[in-house]
């Protein structure tokens, strides 16, 4: 059989990867978040000792499906070295990669265990019991002593990801007595202190308060391949802070709302309540006054800024806002975030005390330098959903423009005076709650004095026009390409369409060695390439290397997700090539901060530029669907896939989103597949699990950010979650499937379910077709015959599985893959 594949013949650094690298540097530079500065940061020398898990092991990227296989990851202790600094703690630091190396050998011993790769359900224990590095050895006296400098940087690292939520105990959410120990004893010997927080999402910084002297906390999260180096620029001075916090940084963690009911915690894994209704992140802190150890948006910078609204304007139901911004500082340029929110008026629903409407970011100002920047928003995107009529509503009255630079830094700047009631959407009840439970509500506001000279303006009830959704089953989707094709196929033939191939399994004639699935390859005779499905966000994970065989099949050198080293030597064996015993081709590509982290830059130009990095590779290497990006909110701190989702906010959510999507979609035939929809905000049994919740809380909060990737950024695949939406499995939810996403959202692209997500036991194939989900992953022969059994029993009409596959060969036949090797021809 000939050999297709894109991967590379030679190994050398690319000039693609020099310039994605260039990218995924600009985007660690903005994703740091300075927490706490008392003029520790720039640091004031060269000489400098590093301490922690985190310098030499620095955490690039959560684990599971969200990992990229990159060259190599500059880590903290490389970047510093790179930029000159002169590291002091030379011999701590190598024994601490001692103590680290003899650990993982004997971690990687005990999990590789024949009977645990037999057991789906060690294989995910093996996925959630990773390597937990050691704090490293206690910093002796003779240590600092040897250091010979003022100035200490401990880096505190946390490591999560797919299949299991964090812990609420030490060594996870909390800090252990061994790391409170370092800080104490660095605190107390150094001068200036900086504590780094290498995580993928925030821990408990109540011993913050508790150890007095610690100058600056860098909140530098998972920063990908050019991290080190990004860090080190930071702390030097050469780039200035702008990166600004997408969730609300709790005192404690018993300060959030439900937070004993979280997950494990309650002892409830079956069903888990979404008790706070909307109230989730700084809607809860700001609404019921809770102070916060850091609020949303916030971040400091090495300079100051000023911002103050220079206009306000109407124009139909968009608000326009004019705002400058002007660095007061002296010493160093920087950027700044403006962040608009809203105060709606008291009415028919409890409400928010305020939403992010619209943010901005500026370029680079240099000392006394002024931006102005223009904020728009439509008045009918900040409705608030009312069940008993199905509607999205506006409250006539006043609302509250606030602008600053985090949630708990505002000034009013207008007043926006809504004159009479509006429905701005007319909808179906969807999702409905099977058992009922209690939901937060707030109390009724105190009308808030507003200084008279802040400007005020009117909108008109006259000039919304309220959308009626109609609802109904889309016909098959047809084109002549499509249609010839699809008049061909049998019922049995259109099954092995719209069911994929997962990563060991089924024949690939177009290959892409670590793509996580593929559609079938039995038609390509008949003139239907065969697509890849690549994991993300943080970038495209595939096999850097594979070895040709004699048959024409490539086999990697390295596996693909670092779990499967877990597997026992002989069975490592049968799934790696020698690169020794065979021609190597390469697939070298970009691990970018990880999407918390992105999202932290506000800079969705920056955040497209992102994308369009990852498009260059996915053409490069024959990429068709990049199962990314991940807008799951940021419902807890413990949930495992954080580091994947974008943040708190449904607003910024949908923007990041957007952005991303835009980037990556550069051209026809290559696809975001935004996930996980939806309500996929907890890892512990997440292929059973109910997230019951109110329909305004699933729209508001949970739904909106994939609503904006489909509006704004226009998507062209989803992918379902595993978890249960109030009872009903997210695969066969024809509500989210059809009604909202297909007509509503007048989305028109490809639903795949997520990996084994309607395995035995599970969601139902068949009743996954009529909800609207076109492409089982990752396929198998079981899947085939219940669907099929589902069409013979009526449960399901071949007309389901028409739509289904029509939508499948249409992203195929617009597939660059398509193009290159059926259409070619």
């Amino acid at each position: 059989m000939e050999l297709l594949t894109k991967a590379s013949y030679s190994g050398e650094v690319s000039e693609r990867e020099k310039k994605n690298l260039e990218v995924a540097y600009r985007a660690a530079c903005e994703s740091m978040v300075l927490l706490k500065n008392e003029g520790v940061l720039p640091l004031k020398t060269k000489k400098v000792a590093l301490y922690g898990p985190g310098v030499t092991r620095t955490i690039k990227g959560g684990t599971g499906s969200g990992e990229v296989n990159e060259r190599h990851s500059v880590t903290i202790l490389e970047g510093m070295e790179n930029r000159g600094f002169e590291i002091t703690t030379k011999q701590w630091l190598d024994d601490h990669e001692a103590d680290y190396e003899a650990g993982e050998i004997a971690h990687k011993k005990a999990q590789r265990d024949i009977i645990k790769l037999l057991k789906s359900k060690s294989f995910m224990e093996m996925m959630l019991k990773g390597y937990t590095p050691p704090a490293g050895r206690a910093i002796t006296e003779k240590d600092i002593a040897d250091s010979d400098t003022d100035t200490a940087i401990y880096v505190l690292s946390r490591q999560a990801g797919e299949g299991g939520d964090r812990k609420a105990e030490k060594g996870d959410l909390f800090i252990t007595d061994d790391e409170r120990t370092a800080i104490e004893t660095c605190v107390k010997n150094y001068k200036n202190f900086v504590l780094v927080i290498n995580s993928g999402c925030s821990i408990d910084m109540s011993f913050v308060d508790e150890i007095p002297g610690i100058g600056a906390i860098l909140f530098i999260c998972q920063l990908g391949t050019e991290g080190g180096n990004a860090f080190a620029d930071t702390v030097s001075g050469k780039v200035t802070p702008s990166g600004k916090l997408t969730d609300t940084w709790a005192k404690q963690y018993a300060d959030i709302p439900f937070h004993n009911e979280y997950s494990y915690l309650n002892g409830n894994v079956e069903e888990e309540y979404y008790k706070e209704g909307i109230y989730v992140g700084y809607r809860y802190f700001d609404s019921f006054g809770v102070e916060p150890c850091y609020p949303f948006g916030f971040g400091l910078s090495y300079t100051a800024f000023s911002i103050f609204g220079a206009g306000v304007a109407v124009e139909g139901t968009k608000v326009h806002l004019n705002a400058t911004i002007t660095n007061v500082g002296a010493n160093y340029s920087g950027k700044e975030v403006a962040q608009v929110y809203v105060s709606a008026p008291n009415g028919k629903l409890d409400k928010e005390y305020q939403s992010l409407a619209v943010f901005a970011k500026t370029k680079e100002l240099a000392p006394a330098e002024s931006e102005t920047v223009k904020l728009t928003f439509d008045m009918a995107e900040i409705a608030s959903y009312d069940e008993g009529s199905a509607s999205y509503i506006l409250d006539a009255g006043e609302y509250i423009v606030r602008l600053g630079n985090s949630s708990r830094n505002t000034v009013p700047v207008a007043v926006v005076t809504l004159d009479k009631d509006v429905v701005v959407s007319k909808h179906c009840n969807i999702c409905p709650v099977v058992e009922t439970f209690d939901e937060l509500k707030s109390e009724t506001k105190t009308a808030e004095k507003i200084n008279p000279g802040v400007p005020r303006v009117v909108v008109k009830a006259e000039d919304f026009e309220t959308i009626t959704y109609t609802y109904k089953t889309p016909g098959v989707y047809s084109d002549e390409k499509v249609d010839k094709f699809l008049n061909t196929l049998t019922l049995k033939e259109m099954v092995e369409i719209v069911v994929g191939i997962g990563m060991f399994g089924g024949e690939t004639r177009f290959n892409m060695p670590g793509s996580v699935g593929n559609t079938t390859s039995k038609f390509w005779d008949r003139g239907l390439a065969n697509v890849t499905l690549c994991d993300g966000p943080a970038g495209l994970r595939i096999t850097k290397r594979s070895v040709v065989q004699q048959d024409g099949t490539l086999k990697p050198v390295e596996l693909p997700i670092s779990v499967f080293e877990m597997f026992p030597e002989f069975v490592q064996g049968f799934l790696k090539a020698d690169p020794d015993k065979g021609t190597v081709v390469y697939q070298y590509t970009t691990a970018f901060p990880v999407t918390a982290a992105l999202a932290q830059s506000w800079n969705t130009a920056l955040l497209e530029e992102v994308g369009k990095a990852i498009f260059v590779e996915m053409k490069e290497y024959g990429c068709t669907f990049w199962l990314a990006p991940a807008v799951n909110i940021h419902r807890n701190p413990l949930c495992g896939r954080n580091f994947e989702y974008v943040s708190e906010d449904p607003f910024l959510t949908g923007e990041v989103a957007a952005a991303l999507t835009k980037g990556i979609q550069q051209e026809e035939g290559y696809y975001v597949t935004v996930k996980h929809f939806a309500c996929n905000n907890m890892e512990d049994n997440r292929n059973k699990v109910s997230s019951n919740l109110s329909e305004r809380a699933l729209r508001e909060i949970y739904l909106r950010g994939f609503e904006r990737a489909v509006r704004k950024g226009n998507a062209k695949a989803i992918m379902t979650s595993y978890n249960r939406i109030n009872s009903v499995y997210a695969p066969n939810s024809y509500d989210l499937c059809t009604k909202v996403l297909r007509n509503e959202w007048g989305f028109d692209g490809v639903v795949m379910t997520d990996w084994f997500s309607t395995n035995k036991g599970f969601g139902h194939n068949a009743l996954a077709m009529k909800a609207g989900n076109d492409l089982i992953m990752p396929g198998g022969g079981a899947y085939k015959k219940e669907i099929l059994a589902g069409v013979k029993s009526g449960m399901i009409k071949e007309e389901d599985v028409k739509r289904c596959c029509a939508n499948v060969v249409r992203a195929i036949m617009n597939s660059a893959t398509q193009k290159e090797y059926i259409d070619k021809k």
